[in-house]
């Protein structure tokens, strides 16, 4: 019986972790077919239909897979006004200017809602406030939504509509900041941040899936094939989840792992089992020849603290500014309870922890359900685990959790943790090496839109170790090979996705394309992102940086352009 032929083959290229220096990659019904030599692939596999691409040398990996973003979150970002640092916002005259044009070409707009905002870009670190705001917008609710996802400020009009007054007590988990005479300064921090989404007209489902189609085209653009969107619920869920699967219809290139806040959508004693809501919600959706995207369920999302840029997340030691110990969003016995009840319904649990406070916390929990039974099978994991101490590691290594980390944070807000923390603890964050040597299970994410989410930042970010100032954070002993596993296999092991995290036959065709790594050897890659250029550390020139060329998902080039050639 003779070999089916393939619809694309991918020549010359250098394919990661292949035994060959160049190989081809044939690919047929959005599937890997064989990897192997070029002269040997295109024999057994090339026919007069089949194109043919020849790579040049460029690398093939994996497409890239996300595992801890915010899909519909990006989505918003990109429909909304964009104040992020990255977007030039560093002062408040800056960001006023940003929401005036937003609001002049969005009249239709009853309320302006702006993303990425992050007062640790601004000069004295100092949160806008209200009374910022309501210079430009006395009339027009505005809120600010932090890049942390866990803070927001609102003007005045904003407040009003949310019926925040003096008199209201700040809620369960949350904080409404306010000046030295009781009135809310605009700042609100955790659960209080819902006090006034909640008066914020709903985005229409139609609004929605465009915000997910996007979300997509950007995630493409990066070389990113799978994304977990961690913690969807709340009063929109119906709409959420008919929006993603109308963006997926519609031909969002992405696979979708879809992780419900567990605290958002039920009490503890009210967590269904992973397969009862698979079929309330109609998953898993798309994923065949005709939708190269799909969705699927993942994780329960569980949070247990907040961010180290709000002073939410919970330490053991105060923050270096005096602004306390941050705070439990769950108290452990509530925590234990809910990752109880998970984990008896058969959940994969993934559990928001940032401060040593909070991992303490996770841990304890994880180590009781130990003795609850079918642990092994189970993968669990912990988000972020940024405060990890050696101690922490040896215990999660024995529980085989993974972290879930997210080494961009580095490169883009290191300076506020350093700010936050002092040198010393901020030297101790995000130590992807340090786990995995003590044996502990580690993939990498972004959390997307906290940061830009470029995964090549990030491999970048976690060997090299560096502020956006360029103070540098310690050796860690971590490789660009290592970085690019962690973004592709050990993601897809964690989100237990078998179909994708290798350039393996059988397996999908989900590709990353990136040009501009050292033909030599990947230490050279590393060394020059460490040293390159003769700048200062890591600071290599833009020009010698690698870059995604190209996307396939499902076998079909949904980002970038491979040039073609027809085989007689």
């Amino acid at each position: 019986m003779s070999n089916p032929k393939a619809d694309l083959i991918l020549t010359n290229g250098r394919v990661f972790d292949a035994w060959l220096p160049e190989s081809a990659v044939a690919i047929h019904r959005g599937r890997i077919l064989a990897v192997d030599r070029p002269d040997r692939v295109l024999a057994e596999y090339a026919s007069p239909e089949t194109q043919v691409t020849d790579l040049a040398g460029s690398n093939v990996l994996p497409g890239f897979n996300d595992c801890h973003m915010h899909i519909l979150g990006l989505g918003f970002t990109l429909l909304g006004a964009d104040v992020r640092p990255e977007a030039g916002i560093r002062d408040v005259p800056t960001l006023i200017q940003t929401l005036t044009r937003w609001a002049a070409a969005n009249p239709g707009s009853q309320w302006i809602r702006a993303y990425g905002y992050n007062q640790n870009s601004f000069p004295d670190a100092r949160h806008v406030t209200a009374a910022d705001l309501d210079k430009a917008f006395p009339d027009r609710p505005v809120v600010l939504f932090h890049a942390s996802g866990h803070a927001a400020v609102a003007n005045s009009a904003a407040l009003r509509a949310a019926q925040i007054r003096p008199t209201t007590p700040d809620p369960a988990n949350g904080q409404i900041c306010r000046d030295g005479f009781g009135a809310p300064t605009g700042v609100l921090l955790e659960s209080a941040v819902e006090l006034v989404t909640k008066a914020i007209p709903a985005l229409t489902r139609e609004e929605r899936t465009r915000a997910i189609l996007l979300a997509a085209e950007r995630l493409a653009s990066m070389g990113i094939t799978s994304a977990s969107d961690m913690g969807i619920g709340g009063p929109h869920l119906e709409d959420d989840l008919a929006a993603s699967k109308a963006a997926i219809a519609r031909g969002a290139p992405l696979r979708i792992t879809l992780c419900p806040d567990a605290a958002t959508l039920w009490n503890p004693s009210e967590i269904p089992a992973p397969e009862q809501l698979l079929a309330e919600w109609g998953l898993p959706f798309g994923g065949d020849a005709d939708l190269v995207g799909c969705v699927r369920l993942g994780a329960l999302k569980l949070y247990a603290d907040g961010a180290l840029t709000t002073r939410t997340a919970a330490l053991e030691e105060p923050y270096a500014d005096g602004s306390g110990n941050g705070m439990l969003l769950l108290e452990p016995e509530e925590l234990n309870r809910y990752m109880a009840q998970g984990h008896r319904q058969g959940w994969q649990l993934a559990v928001h922890a940032i401060g040593d406070r909070a991992i303490e916390a996770v841990l304890q929990a994880y180590e009781e359900l130990e003795y609850a039974g079918g642990w092994a099978s189970r993968s669990h994991r912990i988000e972020h685990a940024m405060m990890v101490t050696e101690a922490m590691a040896v215990r999660m290594a024995a529980l085989e959790v993974t972290a879930v980390l997210q080494p961009e944070f580095l490169m883009r807000l290191g300076d506020a943790y350093v700010l936050a923390l002092g040198m010393d603890r901020a030297r101790k964050l995000n130590r992807s090496g340090m786990l995995r040597d003590l044996g502990v299970r580690v993939a990498f994410s972004s959390d997307n839109p906290v940061v830009p989410g470029n995964p090549l930042d990030g491999i970048r970010a976690a060997v090299v170790r560096e502020t956006p100032s360029g103070q540098h954070l310690g050796e860690d002993h971590w490789s660009v090979m290592d970085g690019i596993r962690a973004y592709t296999a050990a993601a897809a092991k964690t989100v237990r996705d078998t179909e994708v995290g290798f350039v393996l036959p059988s397996l999908r065709a989900d590709l990353s394309i990136v040009s501009g790594l050292p033909e030599d050897s990947w230490r050279g890659l590393e060394l020059r992102l460490r040293y390159g250029s003769g700048r200062r550390r890591g600071h290599a020139a833009e020009e010698n940086q690698p870059h995604v060329q190209a996307t396939i998902v499902g076998g079909k080039v949904v980002f970038g352009q491979l040039g073609q050639e027809r085989v007689g």
